[in-house]
């Protein structure tokens, strides 16, 4: 990551050209990615907001009490069926994030497709370094 004159943040990646060389190019941070153009900025698994195992356990703890009285019956009742739609909310919200997580779209033949390219790429830029480092200036 370089300053360009007007003290912006340039990234210059070499990129691979078709006859084997490798051209450096001033490319400016890009603001829209594939992950921002979802509606997501940058999320990950890590990221996720999925938190359930407190509310299952107020359910639980819900449906062990057994109180007596009809009307403490009721109310517990009561209490029980808002934490299970709040479960139910928490279920539609991991959904959400879940389909806004990069790559979730690819099947597996595509992932696998994918990870072919990026492992052929990777043996490229390998053979590629060991040339330039063999090369005497």
């Amino acid at each position: 990551m370089e300053l360009s004159p007007n003290a912006d943040a340039v990234d210059i990646k070499p990129t691979l050209t078709a006859d084997g060389l490798i051209k450096t190019s001033p490319t400016a941070p890009s603001t829209t990615t594939a992950n921002t153009t979802a509606g997501n900025s940058g999320l990950t698994v890590a990221r996720l907001d999925i938190e359930i195992l407190p509310v299952i356990y107020d359910i639980l703890r819900c449906v062990e009490k057994d109180p007596l009285d009809n009307s403490t019956k009721q109310r517990e009742s009561q209490e029980c069926s808002q934490k299970i739609l709040e479960l139910q909310k928490r279920f539609e919200s991991a959904r959400n994030q879940i389909k806004q997580l990069p790559g979730i779209d690819y099947n597996k033949e595509e992932q696998l497709q994918k990870l072919e390219l990026l492992h052929n790429q990777l043996t490229l830029k390998q053979q590629l370094i060991r040339k330039y480092k063999d090369i005497q200036f």
